[in-house]
């Protein structure tokens, strides 16, 4: 390591550090696996109603276009509208799940990895 760093943190490299930091970071980057996953489940559910949208707003302006009178055009817009409110408002939930999930997760580590420095620091003075 540079000299400045050791002169920073010159107990880093300390076994009694390192059997305390090494697990925690290992919690961590498990963590942020975790985290990784979700964000792909949140993009890969994304992309699917942006196809079903698109797929269901060429059906909309088919419709329209063919429709017989202002009224069967209508009801083909808010056909569709309804369709993209709802893909809308499963957006907005997907999202929400997937904070409060790495919340939890985030939370319950940091919980965990205070507890465990608190009882290294402690084994460290006593």
């Amino acid at each position: 390591m540079s000299d400045s760093v050791m002169l920073l943190f010159p107990n880093v490299l300390q076994p009694a550090v390192l059997k305390t930091y090494v697990p925690v970071s290992m919690k961590l980057l498990e963590s942020e696996q975790a985290v990784l996953g979700g964000m792909q489940e949140l993009s890969d559910g994304w992309f699917a109603r942006r196809q079903t949208g698109t797929r269901a707003a060429l059906d909309a302006a088919k419709r329209m276009s063919e429709a017989a009178s202002p009224i069967e055009a209508v009801q083909a817009y808010q056909d569709w509208f309804g369709g993209a409110m709802a893909r809308l408002l499963e957006d907005g939930l997907a999202c929400q799940n997937q904070l409060l999930k790495a919340g939890a997760r985030f939370g319950a580590e940091i919980d965990k990895a205070s507890e465990h420095a608190g009882q290294a620091e402690q084994r460290q003075a006593g």
